[in-house]
């Protein structure tokens, strides 16, 4: 399994300054074996996005490990500079439009970090300034102690931080301090520290290319339904209301409510993100989106039945009542991140009350087809049992149906 991790980096004081965050395999603690690079950028930064990057960094700064030619000022729409920075790795194959995309970002604020720094890396040198620090791998440096001193007092005269890198003994951390380096990192020091799995929910292909349209017809009503059709964007777009405008929302019971808090530019902007990872959707994750849109759907149509007022909250809660299976967490906890309507969140923590009641329902009709739990169900919800098996195969077929649209 891949993570997340970070490890802190410390200034002269000892005190932690920020945090390098980057993928690891959870079995080695390594890079993972062939894992592409543009994808590993796109896992951290949709991980950090999640969680919340002040959550992630505890207040300081996290640097994301970016591949230069993969740079695209986008890809960090929906992240704060206050507490985002961008470690830029593998710079070889520089262009314009790599130039254009760092300047893009300078001027909302981010700062950048360049990885391995040395004078004759002819291909850092354009870089160096528009960098705030630089790192310098102090076990595999190709100057001796005399030339890394002068490689030193130039960076300071250029007002660059220096951070040594590959601290692992006190004598290493002795030397570095010694040299002048303003910042260390290394195994001596703090060793990483898992911030989570990077198993996050994913989203049917085609809802970006449904929502770009909507977007460009100024088509709110359009968004909305996208949005509620497909739980991997739904989650996500909820995510992103709660870190954009966590001061600003109440509890959310309908996906409409949200999409009129955002408003169609920020509602552009969270369709970017998921273009980014639009590429990684894994396609035995679809049989259990399916399985998710059709318990949204036969939630709403019981509630329909038994208590219309819940309607649109049933069908929130059917979405994500297989959090456990597509996360990895608890369906309440998901909800509660989600800051979505008490009553969904009551509902999974098992109280009883109407949205509760109703997934129960949902769970006994979704895997039995037993004529005796079909008798039961309608006569706890005072219904025809015909009812019961018409709503069941509908919600089937538009599940089925709307999967097939969407792949």
């Amino acid at each position: 399994m891949n993570v997340l991790c970070k490890q802190a980096i410390y200034d002269r004081s000892g005190k932690i300054a920020f945090y390098e965050v980057f993928i690891q395999d959870s079995l080695t603690g390594n890079y993972p074996e062939g894992l592409d690079p543009l994808k590993a950028t796109t896992m951290a930064i949709d991980t950090i996005t999640e969680l919340n990057p002040i959550r992630v960094g505890n207040g300081k700064i996290v640097f994301v490990n970016v591949p230069a030619i993969f740079l695209e000022a986008s890809m960090f729409d929906l992240l704060s500079p206050e507490y985002v920075g961008i470690e830029l790795v593998e710079n070889k194959r520089l262009s314009n439009e790599l130039f254009e995309s760092i300047n893009a970002l300078l001027k909302k604020g981010f700062k950048f970090c360049i990885d391995d720094f040395g004078f004759e890396k002819i291909d850092y040198l354009p870089l160096l300034g528009k960098c705030h620090y630089v790192k310098i791998n102090l076990k595999n440096s190709p100057y001796d102690i005399e030339e890394l001193k002068e490689v030193i007092n130039i960076l300071k005269n250029l007002k660059k931080g220096i951070i040594a890198k590959h601290i692992e003994t006190k004598e290493d951390y002795q030397l570095a301090h010694d040299l002048g380096f303003n910042f260390f990192q290394g195994f001596y020091l703090s060793k990483p520290v898992r911030v989570r799995d990077t198993r996050t929910i994913s989203y049917l292909k085609a809802t970006i290319l449904r929502l770009y349209k909507a977007i460009k017809n100024k088509d709110m009503k359009g968004i909305v339904d996208i949005l509620e059709k497909d739980i991997g964007a739904t989650y996500k777009f909820l995510k992103f209301l709660n870190l954009a405008y966590s001061q600003k929302t109440k509890d959310i019971s309908r996906i409409d409510e949200a999409v009129a808090h955002l408003g169609l530019e920020n509602i552009a902007k969270f369709t970017i993100v998921l273009a980014l990872s639009e590429m990684f959707v894994e396609e035995h994750e679809m049989i259990l989106w399916k399985r998710s849109i059709f318990r949204a759907s036969l939630a709403e149509k019981l509630a329909q039945m038994y208590a219309p007022h819940v309607k649109e909250k049933a069908y929130l809660a059917g979405l994500f009542s297989l959090a456990g299976e597509a996360l990895g967490q608890k369906p309440e906890d998901v909800v509660k991140d989600l800051m979505l309507d008490k009553e969904i969140v009551e509902a999974f923590e098992r109280r009883l009350n109407e949205i509760g009641f109703i997934l129960s329902l949902v769970e006994l009709l979704e895997d039995n087809k037993n004529e005796r739990i079909i008798d039961r169900v309608s006569k706890i919800i005072n219904v025809d049992a015909e009812v019961i098996k018409k709503i069941i195969s509908e919600a089937e077929r538009e599940s089925s149906e709307l999967l097939s649209s969407m792949t």
